[in-house]
């Protein structure tokens, strides 16, 4: 972890069901978990910049 790079690392903090569920997911669809978080947040993150996001801001 010595030549880490922080400002390219996320650290979440994740129960153990999500964690199974999570990796479960993934690997149903052939991604890694971190593909996987990784396409997660794009989509939600292209979902709320087109403010078609389940959260409603009012």
């Amino acid at each position: 972890m010595k030549g880490l790079n922080r400002t390219k690392h996320i650290q979440i903090r994740l129960t153990d069901a999500e964690v199974k569920k999570y990796k479960e997911v993934s690997a149903e669809n052939g991604l890694t978990v971190s593909g996987f978080a990784r396409y997660s947040m794009a989509k939600a993150a292209r979902l709320i910049k087109t403010n078609k996001d389940e959260v409603t801001t009012e």
